[in-house]
């Protein structure tokens, strides 16, 4: 006669083949290591700034995948970048002096896209508002801002760098 009541000594077994059956067969599992992309994330901002390139001015805030800061405007139509607008990311010497917190950026004519003017040491003229103009910031190596648009050494970063910048000196 047939028992259809298990004994513990057969789930044992059952479960003990079922084990031994997996694991028969060779398997090979790998798991990659994260060292090749931090290696390709941490020499970015090296690649972007062998072959200086630069980036339009841009009109809306999704017109380009670039490290950009909008500009501010004057009433008289004179556009401005602040160096509070920058946040934490450090400016090298060779773009901006220690004590320089504005500078005038073109938005037409000669200086397009470009600083131009005095870097100005006095604060920021209280007129001056949000615009609808960005521009590319430019960076070297060092993750450090040594220009804006046209202007400067180094070159725009592109959005697969922007996790390579570094955002505090």
């Amino acid at each position: 006669m047939d028992n259809p009541t298990r004994t513990p000594d057969d789930m044992f077994s059952a479960r003990r083949r079922l084990l031994r059956g997996s694991f028969s067969a060779p398997a090979v599992l790998t798991l990659a290591s994260g060292s090749a992309l931090a290696a390709q994330s941490a020499t970015c901002l090296a690649k972007a700034t062998a072959t200086p390139t630069t980036a339009a001015l841009a009109t809306s805030a999704n017109a380009d995948t670039f490290m950009r800061i909008r500009l501010l405007a004057r009433p008289n139509g004179v556009h401005l970048l602040t160096r509070a607008s920058l946040g934490g990311i450090p400016v090298n010497l060779s773009f901006w002096n220690t004590g320089t917190l504005w500078q005038r950026v073109g938005v037409s004519g000669v200086n397009l896209n470009k600083a131009y003017g005095a870097q100005e040491t006095g604060s920021v003229p209280n007129n001056a508002a949000a615009s609808n103009y960005w521009v590319a910031l430019r960076f070297n190596n060092a993750g450090e801002i040594v220009g804006v648009g046209a202007s400067g050494s180094g070159s725009v970063v592109g959005q697969s760098c922007w996790n390579s910048i570094r955002t505090s000196p």
